[in-house]
């Protein structure tokens, strides 16, 4: 499967690195730089489509306000010379939205405007012609939540509306039509979710009261939840991705607001997460992909 010739972990901006982009080689576990954004942000989102990391929208970081954006930058990951360009900008500016690739294909959803709004609206990327196009919103507006793609279809997880949510709903791209599903058990915002051996899980986050440390997974075929093992620390504002057949978790903040240099990773076959590795700056509120 795709995953296991993923051999390095991508981190963009963030709230203390804004232009900063560093990979985390896995087998050595160093860190090396990489071109800096052209456009500081953090808040935003990142993919990867055919070895092109795109880089999107998110909070320009102006002054003491926050200051959305719609701006979006590539990178082609296999030239020589590795270089930053702009394309076109999405139709609406956001900041804490979710992303996701499905059929070589970008979505973004939701996310908050400069007012710290929620929003439900949604758009995708046609890299050719290079142009993106509005979709029917989501069925609840949602900021600090999660998108992925599985099965074909989208899922859209928790977040904050007008409380912090469980809830979550499916996007058939087909049909252009949002549904609701199982709700998670907890509360999550400011969370990460990925998708690892036909499971969706989502990590971490704030319920609102506390930072939490919990995981959970849904299975698509019977529609539950089901906690799995702790993290060894809380976090939110954190990023994740899956890389050679394990989740990895990367930077954000603990309980007592400090920023976590810890990297974990979680091995589905033992439910067990350990500490892998360390960040070389202090990062959250960043981007994560595995190349």
């Amino acid at each position: 499967m795709y995953w296991f010739i993923k051999k390095s972990l991508i981190s963009l901006g963030g709230t203390d690195s804004l232009t900063k982009v560093t990979k985390f080689d896995l087998q050595t576990k160093q860190w090396i730089q990489l071109p800096d954004l052209p456009v500081g942000r953090d808040k935003a989102a990142a993919v990867v489509i055919d070895d092109v990391l795109y880089y999107l929208a998110g909070d320009l970081r102006t002054g003491f306000k926050a200051k959305a954006t719609n701006i979006v930058h590539r990178m082609k990951l296999k030239e020589k010379v590795l270089i930053w360009e702009k394309v076109a900008s999405m139709n609406g500016r956001r900041l804490r939205f979710g992303a996701a690739v499905l059929n070589g294909t970008i979505f973004v959803f939701g996310g908050s405007d400069d007012n710290y709004e929620s929003l439900s609206s949604g758009e995708f990327y046609v890299v050719s012609p290079n142009k993106w196009i509005q979709l029917k919103p989501m069925k609840i507006a949602r900021r600090g939540h999660s998108i992925v793609a599985h099965n074909g279809h989208l899922y859209s997880l928790g977040g904050y509306g007008s409380e912090y949510l469980c809830s979550m709903e499916l996007y058939d791209p087909f049909l252009d039509e949002w549904k609701d599903l199982a709700p998670m058990q907890t509360p999550r915002g400011w969370f990460a979710a990925v998708v690892l051996n036909n499971a969706i899980y989502a990590i971490g986050g704030s319920d609102g009261k506390q930072r939490l440390k919990s995981v959970e997974k849904y299975n698509a075929d019977d529609d539950t939840w089901v906690y799995v093992g702790n993290m060894n620390i809380e976090r939110s504002s954190h990023a994740a991705c899956v890389a050679q057949n394990k989740i990895y978790v990367v930077g954000g903040l603990d309980s007592n607001d400090e920023i976590v240099k810890s990297i974990e990773c979680y091995d589905d076959q033992t439910d067990k997460w350990s500490v892998v590795g360390e960040t070389d700056v202090e990062i959250f509120r960043h981007s994560l992909v595995a190349v």
